[in-house]
């Protein structure tokens, strides 16, 4: 990602920064991850949204505070949870809502981060090593970046709201014990002096499903001259969209752009290629992908093997007008190989 192209940090007023490296430092001191972990699950619903927080740091890597955002937040978290897939895949970072806060050396903190620290003149919590804390927004399909005002917002409240939740853990370790694994406690939205486990309500959330993309039209394509085209009776393709790791500059945040990938089932060789930005759904990328796949080749496929039930129940009314059969399949060995051929010739760049 070009430097020139990055996009300005949000501009957030000074005051808002100095209570919000204050709660971190004050977060920081208390080190609840000596005594919690990813499990110590709470929740807030307040004039910020709603959103699960959990304290990291129970593996003495990461040392900080999570807040899950929203349904999608809520989903990221519940799927972990239910180990559907794990922490450290590839592929999760593409798709949390969530604000973090870790602790960090001086020297991994961005420019902007270190000049913010200067104008407020913050000095971190007298420990060894010295660490200073970090802010960072994730949002599906973008990368890791600075907060806004709104969720700086936010981030302020999940932190002052961390600090006595956890101090009643400490002492409270079994409460835990008799609930659900997706059951939580939720801060009260009135606090009575002083504050109890008595008052946090407890809700059970579960997974929603993730909304489909919507069905292709066909009709938004010239398929006349694609259906003139040759369609060999063998001829098989793998098609498949995923978020490609190669960051885009552009405002109002850098983003992973989707990318569309047709190989050949039998031979391997990559038909085309398609990237697309934050206003095209998968099942988008994926349709302008097929269409660019036959253009390249000069023929059309008689089957298309996909993995995603999103992409074959979006796809399917474009395969029929191009008259493939939509084949449904629990791996794209060719068309995987070539994403990792693309990844590796990127990082190499």
């Amino acid at each position: 990602m070009s430097k020139k192209n990055t996009p300005p940090a949000p501009a957030i007023p000074l005051e808002l920064w100095r209570e919000l490296y204050q709660a971190a430092a004050s977060f920081h001191l208390l080190a609840p991850w000596q005594w919690m972990d990813d499990t110590h699950i709470f929740g807030i619903n307040n004039q910020h949204g709603v959103r699960l927080v959990t304290v990291m740091g129970s593996l003495g890597e990461v040392f900080g505070l999570a807040s899950y955002r929203g349904t999608t937040g809520a989903n990221f978290l519940l799927r972990l949870l239910h180990r559907e897939f794990a922490p450290e895949s590839p592929d999760a970072r593409f798709y949390q809502d969530a604000l973090l806060v870790d602790f960090v050396p001086r020297k991994d903190l961005r420019k902007e981060e270190r000049a913010i620290i200067q104008q407020i003149n913050f000095q971190p919590p007298v420990r060894k090593p010295k660490l200073f804390p970090k802010f960072q927004s994730h949002k599906p399909g973008y990368t890791p970046w600075f907060v806004d005002e709104a969720e700086a917002r936010l981030l302020l409240d999940d932190l002052r709201k961390a600090l006595p939740f956890a101090e009643l853990i400490r002492t409270n370790l079994a409460l835990y014990d008799s609930r659900q694994e997706n059951e939580f406690p939720f801060f009260p939205a009135s606090v009575s002096e002083p504050l109890t486990l008595e008052q946090f309500e407890w809700h059970t959330l579960v997974p929603t499903p993730t909304s489909a993309d919507p069905p292709i039209d066909a009709h938004a394509f010239e398929l006349s001259p694609l259906l003139a085209l040759p369609q060999p009776s063998q001829s098989c393709w793998e098609l498949t969209a995923f978020y490609a790791p190669m960051p885009i500059g552009e405002p109002p945040r850098p983003y992973f752009p989707k990318t569309a990938l047709g190989v050949d089932a039998a031979t391997g060789m990559i038909l085309a290629f398609q990237l697309a930005g934050p206003e095209h759904t998968m099942a988008q990328t994926a349709a302008r992908g097929l269409i660019q796949s036959i253009q390249a080749s000069g023929r059309r496929p008689a089957a298309i093997k996909m993995d995603s039930i999103n992409l074959i129940q979006a796809l399917k009314p474009l395969a029929e007008a191009l008259g493939a059969k939509v084949l449904q399949v629990k791996s794209l060995p060719m068309a995987h190989e070539a994403r990792r051929s693309l990844e590796a010739f990127n990082r190499q760049r």
